[in-house]
C-alpha cells in the first residue's frame, strides 16, 4: 500500500505545473556540498546596510477609475476616470498621515475620517446605507473604503555614499494588489500580501532629499475564493473588514556584489549531547563569478561559539545554492513545552559584505501511523518529536489584528494563556493569515508547535485565481519560516474540497513546500486524510452527545459560539443596549454576533439552558459554560484513545480577530472566557477524566462512565483516581477509586463507574487524580441532567434550523426564559475566600460540595492571568489559585458558587 503522504509528495514533485518562472527555476537550483575547514576568529559582521522607510506616509483615496473601458463605446453609465497621483507634481497638501506598517482603515480611523469600523454599529450602518452590491446581504457588501483605490506617498533621502551603488527597495507586505512608482516612473506591479516586491532602484535615485515613492493599492476582489488573503473580513463569519494597505515593513537596502540569502537550517540528527545540523544558503553574484568562502558559526543558547567553519565556495554569476552539515557538540534539544526546555541556538553565515542569521532549535519531527488507523486515504498522524510520540492538545489560532494597529502584545498575551492552558499545538487556521516572524519567535521561545496553513478557505476559484501570485507568495512564505523549530507542519488551507477543474493552486503550493522545505509534511487541506471538522453540534442543532460518534485521528475543528463578558461588550457598544432582553435588532448587536444575526442567540441558548435566560449577564455566563462543557465532552473522548486511534485535537478556537460573540475561548481584548478555564482543566498534562455517551438520563437507566488517567509528561506517575456520583441532594449514588502507575506519555482506563439512577434529577460526577501523598493533581466536575427541557423547548428544538431562522428572536428565546435552574437549586453551601502568599485561597466550609465555583471581577490586562475558574470543591476542600495582575487592579474580587452566595475576598 502506498501511503497518502508518499503519493501526494510524488505527485507534487512530478508535476510540471508552475505559476512563476523565476520561482520554478529558483526552487530547482542544484545544491553543492563545498569542502569545509575549521575556522577560528572573531565575531561576524551581520548587520545589513538599510534605510528603514517605516513611519509616517501620506494617504488619499480615489474611485477605482478606468481610462479605457468597454462602457466608453456605448451610451450608458461610464466608470470614473482614473487619477494620476503618481506624478511628482501632485498636490498632496490635503492627504492624511498614515502609519506604515498599517492599514488604510487604521489610518482613516486615526485621522478621524471614518468612525472605528470595529466599534458600535459603524460597519453595519456603512454597509446598510452605502454597501455594494446593494442586492447582497448587508454583511457581504463592500464599504466605500473597500471600493476605492488608495494612494500612499513618501519622500526620503539616501546616504550620499550609496549613490552609484546597487540599491534595492523592498516591501515585506503590501495588501494586496498594488502598483509602484519612484520619482514618477513606474517600477513594479505586484499581487500578494506576504512579501514583495523587491525592486532595483539604483538608476532612479536622486539622493537630494526629493526622492518619492508612490504606491497605489487596488480595491480587493469581490470574492475571497482562491485569493491568498485572510477571508473572514469578506463577511461570511463574525466580522467585516477587508484589509488594505502597506501592512509590513518597507526599506531601502544597499546590495553588495556578492549577496548571501535564504539561510535555512534544519536538524539532521538530534540526541542529547550530540546533534548534526544542515546549513543551506544561496549566493547571488551580481558580477562575474568569484571565490566566495562562506564562514558559518554556531552559537549555543549562552552565546558560546560551538562551531566555526568556512565552506570553500566558488560562486558563479547569478544565484547558486550550497549546503554543509555541521556537528554540534554537547547539543541541547528543543522540546515542546512540558517535555523539556527550548534552548535556541544562533547560526550565522557570511561572505565578504553580506551575512544572515537564523535562530534555531535542535529537534526532529516525524509522522508515524497510528496503530488503529490505516488506509491509503489516511495520513500518518502520530507526531513524534525527538523520537518521543506525543498526544497533542491544541486549538485553532486566528489572527488578532485586522487593522494592523495593535502591536504584538495581544498575541504574546494569548500565547502565554495557551501555555498556561497546556495548548501545545496551534493550527494557524487557513481562514486567517500567515503569521509573523514575531509570532514564530514567541512560539520558538515557548515551545508551542504550529501547523501553518496557507490562507485559502472554503474552496478554490479554478478560473479566476492568479497562479503566478500564489506560486511566488508560497515561495516567499516557506523560505521565511522554514528554520523555526515551532513550525512542524504545512497545510494547504481550510476546508478546500476537490475542485471540478483540478487542484492547480494546491498542487503548486505542495510542490513549493516540498522543494523548499522537505523537512516537514504538507497536508493538502484540513479536513483531509483522516482529520475531521464537525459542526453538527451548533450549526445543525445536534445535541452535544453527537460528539460521541466523532473520534477521528485528529479533530481539526469543533465547538460552540459564546458571548464575551459584559466588560468587553461595553468596549464596543453602548451598554444601554444590554439592558433589554431579548435584545433588539440594533446594528451594534448584529455587527458583533457570531454570524450577523440574533438567530445565533437561539443557537447558543439550545446548549446554555442551565436555567432561565432572562438577561444578558446570565446568558453570557451560561453560553461560556456551555461552550466549555461541549469542548470537554468532545476533547476528552479523543484523549481516551490517545496513541492508538487519536493523535491530537485542535478545537475552534483560542483567540479572536473581531470583537464580539465567537467560537474563541479568549476574546478580542484578551479576556479569558469561562470556557478557557474549562479547556485548561481538560487539557492538563496529568489528568483524570470521565467519558460517557449521554448527558441526560431517566430514572432507572444506567450511567456508564469510563474513568481514565493521562500522563502526558516525560516522567512516570503513580497516583490514585477516584470518582464519586452525587444525586440532586448530594447523596452518593456510586463511588470508585483505583491506583494507577503510568509510564511517561501513557494513559490508562482506571475503571468504569456504572450506576442505576434513582430519578431523573440533576447528577454531579466528581473525578479526582491525587498523588501518593493525597494531594490533588487534577479534578473534573461534570453535570448531567443539568438542562431539563420544557415541552416548548423540546418542540422548537425538534424543528430544522432552516425553518426557524426567520422567526422573531422573542419567539425563539421564549421557551428558554422559564424552567428550573437545577444546579442552582441543589443544597446550599458556604465559601470563604482570602488572599494569601500571592494566591487566592478558596475554601468550601459547608457540608455539601460546590460543583461550580466562580471567581468574579478578574481584570483584563495583557500579561494578567488567573490559574483556574469554574472549578468544583468537595465539602471542606480548599484550593489555592495563583494569579498575576500585570499592573492591573482587582478591587471587586468576589467568589461564589451556583449553590453558594458570593463572598468578598478578605485579607
Amino acid at each position: 500500500m502506498t501511503l497518502l503522504d508518499d503519493r501526494e509528495r510524488a505527485r507534487s514533485l512530478a508535476s510540471p505545473l508552475y505559476g512563476d518562472r523565476w520561482v520554478q527555476d529558483h526552487a530547482a537550483l542544484p545544491v553543492s556540498a563545498p569542502p569545509v575547514s575549521a575556522r577560528g576568529g572573531g565575531a561576524l559582521a551581520v548587520d545589513r546596510d538599510v534605510v528603514p522607510l517605516d513611519g509616517e506616509w501620506l494617504l488619499a483615496g480615489a474611485p477605482a477609475g478606468r481610462e479605457f473601458a468597454i462602457e466608453r463605446w456605448f451610451a450608458g453609465p461610464r466608470p470614473p476616470a482614473p487619477v494620476g497621483w503618481h506624478r511628482p507634481d501632485t498636490d498632496r497638501s490635503d492627504w492624511i498621515r498614515a502609519a506604515v506598517p498599517g492599514t488604510v482603515q487604521a489610518a482613516l480611523t486615526a485621522a478621524g475620517e471614518i468612525p472605528d469600523p470595529l466599534l458600535h454599529d459603524h460597519t453595519h450602518a456603512e454597509l446598510v446605507a452605502h454597501g455594494a452590491p446593494a442586492e447582497w446581504p448587508w454583511h457581504f457588501r463592500r464599504t466605500r473604503v473597500e471600493e476605492q483605490q488608495w494612494w500612499y506617498a513618501r519622500r526620503f533621502d539616501v546616504p550620499a555614499s550609496w549613490l552609484g551603488q546597487r540599491v534595492r527597495l523592498s516591501f515585506d507586505g503590501v495588501d494586496d494588489a498594488a502598483s509602484f512608482w519612484l520619482n514618477g516612473e513606474p517600477i513594479a506591479r505586484h499581487s500578494g500580501m506576504y512579501g514583495g516586491p523587491d525592486i532595483d532602484v539604483t538608476a532612479l535615485l536622486r539622493g537630494d532629499g526629493t526622492d518619492e515613492i508612490v504606491v497605489r493599492i487596488d480595491p480587493p476582489p469581490r470574492d475571497w475564493h482562491g485569493v491568498l488573503k485572510p477571508s473572514p473580513g469578506w463577511g461570511w463569519h463574525y466580522g467585516h473588514l477587508i484589509s488594505m494597505g502597506i501592512w509590513r515593513a518597507v526599506r531601502l537596502e544597499r546590495v553588495p556584489d556578492l549577496e548571501l540569502e535564504d539561510l535555512f537550517v534544519s536538524t539532521v540528527h538530534a540526541a542529547e549531547g550530540a546533534a548534526r545540523i544542515r546549513v543551506q544558503w544561496d549566493l547571488t553574484a551580481h558580477t562575474d563569478g568569484c571565490a566566495a568562502p562562506t564562514r558559518i558559526r554556531v552559537l549555543d543558547p549562552d552565546g558560546t561559539v560551538v562551531s566555526d567553519v568556512t565552506a570553500q565556495v566558488v560562486a558563479a554569476r547569478g544565484t547558486s545554492r550550497h549546503a554543509v552539515e555541521i556537528d554540534v557538540p554537547d547539543a541541547r534539544l528543543w522540546w515542546p513545552f512540558g517535555y523539556g526546555a527550548q534552548p535556541l541556538y544562533r547560526v550565522e553565515a557570511a561572505v565578504d559584505g553580506s551575512a544572515r542569521t537564523a535562530s534555531i532549535g535542535i529537534r526532529t519531527v516525524e509522522m508515524r501511523a497510528l496503530p488503529e488507523v490505516s488506509g491509503d486515504d489516511v495520513y500518518d498522524w502520530r507526531f513524534v518529536v525527538n523520537g518521543r510520540p506525543l498526544f497533542l492538545k491544541g486549538a485553532n489560532w486566528c489572527f488578532t489584528d485586522p487593522m494592523a494597529r495593535r502591536g504584538f502584545d495581544v498575541d504574546r498575551h494569548i500565547l502565554d494563556l495557551c501555555v498556561r492552558a497546556n495548548l501545545q499545538m496551534l493550527r494557524a487556521w487557513g481562514g486567517g493569515t500567515v503569521e509573523s516572524d514575531a509570532f514564530y519567535d514567541e512560539c520558538d521561545r515557548r515551545g508551542i508547535l504550529v501547523l501553518q496553513e496557507f490562507p485559502l478557505s472554503f474552496g478554490l476559484d479554478a478560473t479566476g485565481a492568479t497562479l503566478a501570485t500564489v506560486d511566488a507568495q508560497a515561495s516567499r512564505i516557506v523560505r521565511r519560516l522554514r528554520s523555526h523549530p515551532s513550525l512542524v507542519m504545512w497545510g494547504g488551507g481550510n476546508e478546500n474540497p476537490d475542485t471540478v477543474s483540478g487542484d492547480d493552486l494546491l498542487t503548486v503550493i505542495g510542490t513549493r513546500v516540498r522543494q523548499y522545505d522537505p523537512t516537514r509534511p504538507f497536508h493538502r487541506t484540513d479536513p483531509w486524510g483522516g482529520s475531521e471538522h464537525y459542526y453538527g453540534v451548533y450549526h445543525e442543532g445536534h445535541p452535544v452527545e453527537a460528539y460521541a460518534t466523532h473520534v477521528p485521528p485528529v479533530f481539526g475543528e469543533y465547538g460552540l459560539s459564546s458571548q464575551c463578558d459584559l466588560d468587553s461588550m461595553a468596549r464596543f457598544l453602548d451598554p444601554a443596549l444590554l439592558e433589554q432582553w431579548p435584545p433588539p435588532a440594533h446594528g451594534a448587536i448584529l455587527q458583533h454576533q457570531a454570524q450577523f444575526s440574533l438567530f445565533d442567540l437561539f443557537k447558543q441558548a439550545r446548549y446554555a439552558h442551565y436555567g432561565p435566560l432572562t438577561d444578558w449577564a446570565t446568558f453570557v455566563e451560561y453560553s461560556q459554560l456551555a461552550q466549555g462543557d461541549a469542548l470537554r465532552f468532545a476533547s476528552e473522548r479523543l484523549r481516551a484513545h490517545a496513541g492508538t486511534r487519536t493523535s491530537a485535537y485542535w478545537f475552534y478556537k483560542v483567540g479572536e480577530v473581531f470583537p464580539g460573540a465567537s467560537w474563541a475561548i479568549v476574546d478580542y481584548y484578551g479576556r479569558a472566557k469561562l470556557s478557557y478555564y474549562r479547556a485548561r482543566q481538560f487539557g492538563a498534562a496529568q489528568s483524570a477524566f470521565a467519558v460517557y455517551d449521554r448527558t441526560a438520563l431517566e430514572a432507572g437507566e444506567v450511567l456508564s462512565a469510563e474513568v481514565h488517567a493521562s500522563n502526558d509528561t516525560p516522567h512516570p506517575l503513580t497516583a490514585t483516581v477516584s470518582a464519586r456520583l452525587y444525586d440532586a441532594r448530594f447523596g452518593v449514588i456510586a463511588e470508585l477509586s483505583a491506583s494507577v502507575d503510568l509510564d511517561a506519555d501513557a494513559h490508562a482506563r482506571a475503571f468504569t463507574l456504572d450506576a442505576e439512577l434513582p430519578d431523573d434529577g440533576p447528577l454531579v460526577l466528581a473525578v479526582y487524580l491525587r498523588d501518593a501523598d493525597g494531594a490533588r493533581i487534577s479534578s473534573a466536575w461534570y453535570a448531567l441532567n443539568a438542562q431539563p427541557k420544557s415541552a416548548e423547548a423540546t418542540a422548537i428544538e425538534a424543528l430544522p434550523l432552516d425553518e426557524l431562522a426567520d422567526r422573531p428572536i422573542e419567539e425563539l428565546l421564549a421557551p428558554y426564559a422559564t424552567g428550573p435552574a437545577s444546579l442552582k437549586e441543589q443544597p446550599r453551601t458556604r465559601l470563604e475566600a482570602r488572599w494569601g502568599d500571592g494566591v487566592l485561597r478558596v475554601r468550601n466550609v459547608g457540608d455539601v460540595p460546590a460543583p461550580l465555583v466562580l471567581v468574579d471581577g478578574f481584570p483584563t490586562a495583557f500579561g494578567a492571568w488567573l490559574d483556574d475558574n469554574a472549578f468544583g470543591l468537595e465539602a471542606g476542600e480548599e484550593r489555592a489559585i495563583a494569579f498575576a495582575l500585570a499592573g492591573a487592579t482587582w478591587p471587586d474580587a468576589r467568589v461564589r458558587a451556583w449553590n453558594a452566595d458570593a463572598v468578598e475576598v478578605s485579607a
